[in-house]
Parts: C-alpha cells; sequence; structure tokens
C-alpha cells in the first residue's frame, strides 16, 4: 500500500513541475520495474477514468509507460515552461480515451469514477439532458427544394444541370459532366450539426455546427467562388487556372490550393482564418495579407486585422477531431461552443463568473457528462429543456 501512494505521490509531483531530481530518478526507475505494472495500471484507471465513455487497457497502458518515459529522459522546452498545463496536454495526446482527463483554471484536475454519487448537474428530469450533435444537413438546391441529409441513404440525390449530386460514405460528392452549368446550392448545418462535402473540382469542405456554404454545382471557367457562414474547414483542390476565392462578409480569402479554417460565427468578437498548409492571400478592402503555414489572421468587427503567428492547431481543429480543445478560455466561449453543439440557449442566472478553462472533451459525450467535468471548476449549471442555466455559486 505504502508503495503505491509513494508512486501516486511521485507521479502527482511529476505533472505539477515539482519533482526533484531524485524523485524522477525513483519514479523512473519504478516504471522500468514489472513490480510496478499492475499498480500503475490501477492508478491510471483511478484517475483517468472519468467519464466512462473508454476503458484502458494494457496495451493503452504500456504505451502510456513507453512515452512517459521517453518524456522524462528527453525533456522539451516545455517542461521547462512555467505553467504544468502544457506538460499536461502532452501527456494527455499519449492517451487512448481522449474525454478522462480535463484541465481546470490555473490547477490540472485528474477527474475520479463516482459509482456511488450522483452527477452535480442539476437537470428536472432525465429527460432534459441532451444528447452530442451528429452528422446532418439541409441541401437546398438551384430551384428551392431541400433535402435534409441526416438520415437519406447513399446514392444519387439529385441531377441539376448535368452535375449529380450524390452522398457516398457519410458525405456529398458533386460531379460535373460535359455541358454542366452553373446554378447554385446551399448547404446549411443547423445547431447540434455537422457535415462534409467534396465539390465539382474536388475541394473537400467541412462545416461545424450552425454553419453554411454556398457554392456553384459546376465552377465557371475562370474562377472558383463560394460563400460561407459559421465555421468552415477547406482542402481546396489544385488548379493554377482557377483561383479559389471564399467569401466570408466583405473579407475574400484567395487560394491556389491549400487546407485552412475560417471561423466566422457572428457571436465570436472576430473573424479567424487559419492557415494549416500552403498560402491564403486576405482581403478586405484595401488591405491585403498573405498567411503563412501555423499563421492565424484574426479580423475585428471594425474591420481591423492582425496576424497571429503564435496558433495552437489542436485548439483550432479540435471541432474537425471530435474535440471541444480549450486554450485559456473563458465560460463565454466554452458555453457558445456548448450552446451550438447540444442545441441549448445559455442563460446566466447571475452575471457572468470568471473562470478559464483548459484542456480537452470529446464531442460525442451527452451535455450532462461535459458539464459534470466544467463543474470542477467551480461553476454549476441547471438543464431544462433547450436552456442551459449558469447558477450561482
Amino acid at each position: 500500500m505504502y508503495q503505491k501512494e509513494e508512486f501516486k505521490l511521485l507521479m502527482e509531483q511529476y505533472v505539477s513541475g515539482e519533482i526533484s531530481p531524485e524523485g524522477k530518478a525513483k519514479l523512473l526507475a519504478m516504471l522500468d520495474d514489472p513490480e510496478y505494472s499492475g499498480t500503475f495500471d490501477a492508478i491510471l484507471r483511478e484517475n483517468y477514468d472519468s467519464v466512462e465513455v473508454h476503458a484502458s487497457s494494457p496495451e493503452a497502458t504500456k504505451n502510456f509507460i513507453t512515452n512517459l518515459k521517453k518524456r522524462m529522459d528527453f525533456p522539451s522546452e516545455s517542461e521547462d515552461s512555467e505553467s504544468p498545463v502544457i506538460n499536461f496536454f502532452n501527456w494527455r495526446k499519449l492517451m487512448v480515451a481522449a474525454s478522462v482527463v480535463f484541465v481546470v483554471g490555473f490547477g490540472t484536475y485528474f477527474l475520479s469514477q463516482e459509482e456511488n454519487k450522483a452527477p452535480k448537474v442539476l437537470a428536472a428530469k432525465k429527460t432534459d439532458d441532451k444528447d452530442a450533435g451528429k452528422t446532418g444537413a439541409i441541401l437546398t438546391l438551384s430551384n428551392g427544394s431541400k433535402i435534409v441529409l441526416d438520415s437519406v441513404g447513399n446514392g444519387l440525390l439529385a441531377n441539376q444541370s448535368n452535375t449529380t449530386v450524390s452522398k457516398k460514405n457519410g458525405g456529398l460528392v458533386y460531379d460535373a459532366n460535359n455541358g454542366a452549368e452553373v446554378v447554385y446550392n446551399t448547404m446549411t448545418t443547423p445547431r447540434a450539426r455537422q457535415y462534409h462535402l467534396e465539390l465539382s473540382d474536388g475541394t473537400k469542405v467541412w462545416l461545424n455546427a450552425s454553419s453554411s456554404i454556398t457554392f456553384p454545382t459546376s465552377f465557371a471557367a475562370n474562377e472558383r467562388k463560394v460563400a460561407i457562414t459559421g465555421e468552415v474547414y477547406f482542402e481546396v483542390a489544385k488548379d493554377k487556372t482557377k483561383p479559389f476565392k471564399v467569401m466570408v462578409n466583405d473579407m475574400t480569402v484567395n487560394v491556389l490550393g491549400t487546407h485552412f479554417n475560417i471561423n466566422a460565427y457572428e457571436d465570436e468578437a472576430t473573424v479567424n482564418t487559419t492557415l494549416l498548409e500552403g498560402s491564403v492571400m486576405i482581403t478586405e478592402k484595401s488591405k491585403k495579407i498573405l498567411l503563412k503555414p501555423g499563421q492565424q489572421a484574426e479580423k475585428q468587427k471594425s474591420g481591423a486585422i492582425a496576424v497571429n503567428d503564435d496558433v495552437n492547431l489542436d485548439e483550432v481543429m479540435g471541432w474537425k477531431n471530435g474535440l471541444f480543445y480549450f486554450e485559456n478560455a473563458n465560460l463565454q466561449m466554452v458555453l457558445r461552443q456548448l450552446s451550438r453543439w447540444y442545441d441549448v440557449d445559455v442563460v446566466y442566472e447571475k452575471g457572468v463568473p470568471s473562470r478559464a478553462f483548459e484542456g480537452e472533451i470529446q464531442r460525442d459525450l451527452k451535455l450532462s457528462q461535459v458539464l459534470r467535468i466544467l463543474e470542477k471548476n467551480k461553476v454549476h449549471f441547471k438543464i431544462e429543456g433547450k436552456i442551459l442555466r449558469v447558477m450561482p455559486e
């Protein structure tokens, strides 16, 4: 028992950055000792299996130990950081279950499973809980007719001016034939829905919840142009003869072939264009800004544009990768994302609590499970139908 407690204490000291050189050496020795493999697995289960989504396994534990020892033997720049949060993120990526650890505020919280305790989240009745969003959208054809894509099967959905629209592998694919005419479609994702499609030129597009894209079923001879709202990720097919343009209100993103994400929700303070691969030129009235991979252009409501070189791409792409990913996010930023994904309206009963959140949570959890994690930062909620109330302490 004492050895287990000592092992656990050394693990906690390493996470917090408070471990001594002697303690680090002792922890490494313990990790190398097969006698401790069962103890280590038990500690992982106790401290990481919080929301009963994925169970740890011997293989996952083995992989975790291997990667952990590598990090301890070869410390990265993040281990010299003043904050243990960075270490924690890197640790977190080694785990199989992406929802079982969450960092809150200035401290690191390991959520332990409490089988005999009811969740803190208050609900008037069980049916008030909300399932996570899912794949689905509404497609508006050129003639104005609409197709709800949530449950339609694979196969041909429409033929518009010699361009076919088919559902394949959970998304839409446009295929322009000879003589195809330029007509426009719009795909809209309501709250609690997301979708992806492939345009007629091969460009791949993913829509987050509460988003839309208006696009030609077949592109014109000299350019490719689409318009979006909300949040959309693009992997643009290369074609030097046809520049690709994304219209976002009065801003234009010009590309040839590249991967980038645009967050243009009306309730966010800025329109953020983040480049992952290639290059894009952003134009807004007389302004022109060329982005390099890893950079983000932040456009204010006033029209001012600033370029951020220090972008956390994991945070930007969290939604597409099935995660809520927060980095120094305040409560309002967090709940705006939950509002879109769980189709709830947020009501603050008594002001907005000042909280900071860092970490990641899977997007396939029920709303009550997510709120249970957030409550570790001393904020309380009540679900009433489609209303999420932030309760006073």
